[in-house]
């Protein structure tokens, strides 16, 4: 490969890391690659160093980085600093000036949705053509949702049905593929080089544990009010107002953001000037106002009522709790999403809030763990990963685990989940859900 330390001239980093570097390498020995990191960890340095690797290595500059991305504002955010460090970079609708050269290949990096590269003639054609055979390396960013968008839900048509269709352009290329995410548990893994027919593949697999990061969780019966199970919200927000603690409430549908939202709507005056909703619907312009906002440490939006559409592709700032209303259908999608919290080390909290009608389509690994009600919760989602936790401080694992410490330090006490709050102020409502708070294994069961 390139020099290391061209590499990080170019980038402005001061080493490679030994992933990075061993990544680069089996790419340039023509092997397969699936790579899966903690956010931040530097996976875009991978193929962002892969391109002037390929040039050196064979002595040509006829290179092109093909990159699949599942958001917009993630091309744009790529394009922009590749091309500030000098890069001839784009995506495929960013400029129709640009289109003659996309189908000549004469960019260094080229991004692109599946839904462009495959679903539209034109560019289907450049790829399968002679610009084509400039085409290196194929990465496909957040490659969980090969299977998570790509795949029938139960009776439900595919959120995005070209990310099941990707092992189509995989067969067209000859050269390899780099597959990166965040969260991919063993049976993803399988799936997913399966659909894409992934080959000699180099695996490269951390331990997705987020030490700083407390888990709690909390059964409410299905019939109690929104206001009633939101209740610490409608406080926090009340009494702070653009000073209220930020936080970020998944939902597992859009329509369950429109309840929560209406909810806050009716019991809030002025203070719903702090609260937005963020999903697939909501207009690309929209999305990006509530991007920029949520990068901002002191920004105004202070609750976020968001669907997995916010799990990725947005650098949340300040935030520092999160919870999901409903648990997400599989361990990856839970942990990509209570992963948006504590980007910056600052210990945090992730409140998972369920009622068992939710929980009817969840896998075998979910109801694992909303089942358990003895075992250290960090222990049993790392199950699904084959790895073990690291926090050995009780009181900072999860709520189980906080009932046998008595280590005497300050945070013991404060370290509590978020919901406890509604203990003080609706204890008459508590009182019918306190015996609720985990699902035994039989409730489970016959969701």
């Amino acid at each position: 490969m390139a020099a290391p330390s061209e590499i990080c001239r170019i980038f402005s980093i001061s080493e490679l890391k030994p992933f990075q570097a061993e990544v680069i390498d089996n790419l340039l020995n023509g092997s397969d690659v699936f790579l899966s990191v903690k956010t931040g960890a530097g996976k875009s340095i991978c193929y962002q160093g892969f391109q002037p690797s390929w040039t050196v290595h064979h002595r040509s500059n006829d290179c092109t980085v093909l990159v699949i991305a599942p958001l917009i504002s993630i091309m744009k955010e790529q394009t922009s600093y590749l091309r500030s460090v000098g890069f001839k970079a784009t995506y495929i609708g960013l400029d129709d000036k640009e289109e003659e050269d996309i189908m000549q290949m004469s960019h260094d990096f080229l991004f692109s949705s599946p839904e462009s590269i495959l679903g539209v003639q034109k560019w289907r054609d450049t790829v399968n053509g002679p610009a084509g055979e400039r085409i290196r390396l194929l990465v496909i960013d957040e490659a969980h949702t090969v299977i998570h968008w790509g795949e029938a839900d139960h009776t439900d048509e595919p959120f995005r049905q070209w990310y099941g269709k990707l092992g189509e352009l995989r067969s067209i290329l000859e050269w390899p593929v780099l597959l990166l995410t965040a969260t991919a548990n063993k049976s993803a893994r399988k799936k997913i080089e399966y659909k894409l027919g992934l080959k000699n593949c180099f695996y490269h697999i951390s331990n997705p544990e987020r030490e700083n990061i407390k888990l709690f969780v909390q059964k409410v019966k299905s019939t109690l009010p929104l206001e009633d199970i939101f209740h610490f919200i409608l406080s926090k927000l009340k009494q702070h107002q653009h000073k209220c603690p930020r936080v970020i409430i998944f939902c597992t549908s859009i329509n369950t953001c429109g309840q929560i939202v209406t909810m806050l709507r009716i019991n809030l005056g002025k203070e719903m000037d702090y609260v937005q909703m963020f999903h697939s619907k909501i207009t690309e312009d929209v999305k990006d106002d509530i991007r920029k906002d949520m990068e901002k440490e002191d920004g105004h939006i202070r609750v976020l009522i968001a669907t997995s559409a916010a799990g990725m592709g947005v650098n949340f700032k300040g935030l520092y709790e999160v919870i999901n209303y409903g648990p997400p259908k599989d361990m990856d999608a839970f942990v990509q999403q209570f992963g948006r919290v504590g980007r910056d080390g600052v210990q945090s909290k992730a409140l998972l809030l369920y009622n068992g009608k939710q929980c009817k389509n969840v896998d075998s690994d979910m109801k694992a763990y909303l089942s358990n009600v003895h075992l250290c919760r960090r222990k049993c989602l790392l199950e699904a990963y084959n790895a073990q936790p690291s926090v050995t401080v009780k009181h900072m694992c999860c709520d189980i685990c906080s009932k046998e410490c008595a280590c005497g330090e300050p945070e013991c006490d404060t370290l509590s989940s978020p919901y406890s709050e509604n203990v003080a102020s609706q204890s008459s409502d508590m009182s019918e859900t306190e015996s609720e708070n985990s699902a035994t294994g039989s409730d489970v069961d016959q969701m």
